[in-house]
């Protein structure tokens, strides 16, 4: 990693809607991509429920008729300019982002080592929590083959957005998630069976959002062999 990626800057949103998080995204990857922004790592909890779609599959769910039904009974999904599929947004996730240049790793350059690299956090604070996990893909449910699994259940989405100039991964970690969830997401896949689970079903209790929160970041910093530092967003010139 080059030394300029050593220091990272940390945005803590706290609980905060989606939408708006996901339309500064916008701002803050095009400045870093610039280079006038350091590699970031952002993390929320949401504050509203709603759907978040990958461009690609909102256009193809759009041409389908879907997007217009769920317009008509409220829901109007939130686009990321990642990739993927499309995933719930709730009190119960943790969501996170990382933007970086693209030449943070060195060649060769390809999907696996980006995952491996930018998803380092998230497994190392799994481990730390004797929770077993491995890169995998679900039959149904958003599936996407660098997914993290335990025991074939899905406990974080993540997509990729791969440019000439910077890398930006994002995902959600499940964390007092329940099964009722996947009710929800019968509206786009309704052959969904029992392809989740989270924080609270391994680990029998109610997680503490704040602390899974410290704890992921203290895992980043370790995993990646980074410093972080923190401005409030609205001291970050975008």
């Amino acid at each position: 990693m080059p030394d300029y990626c050593k220091r990272w800057l940390l945005i803590n949103y706290g609980k905060r809607d989606s939408s708006e998080v996901l339309e500064k995204e916008e701002k803050l990857t095009l400045k870093a991509s610039e280079g006038r922004l350091p590699p970031i790592l952002e993390i929320w909890i949401p504050s509203r429920e709603c759907f978040v779609a990958g461009k690609n599959f909102f256009k193809r769910e759009e041409k389908k008729g879907l997007i217009d039904k769920l317009k008509g009974e409220g829901i109007i999904p939130v686009i990321r300019s990642s990739g993927g599929e499309i995933i719930l947004h709730d009190s119960t996730c943790l969501n996170f982002g990382l933007i970086s240049p693209r030449n943070i790793l060195s060649l060769p350059f390809d999907m696996g080592r980006i995952f491996i690299f930018f998803l380092s956090g998230i497994f190392l604070y799994l481990k730390k929590n004797k929770i077993p996990c491995y890169f995998g893909k679900t039959k149904v449910f958003c599936p996407g083959r660098y997914d993290i699994l335990v025991e074939g259940k899905k406990i974080a989405g993540n997509a990729l957005l791969l440019r000439k100039n910077f890398c930006l991964v994002h995902g959600t970690l499940f964390v007092n998630t329940e099964k009722f969830y996947l009710e929800k997401m019968k509206l786009f896949y309704p052959s969904i069976e029992d392809e989740l689970t989270s924080l609270k079903i391994l680990m029998k209790k109610e997680i503490k959002m704040e602390k899974v929160v410290e704890e992921v970041v203290g895992s980043y910093k370790k995993s990646l062999k980074v410093n972080f530092f923190t401005l409030p967003f609205d001291k970050i010139k975008i």
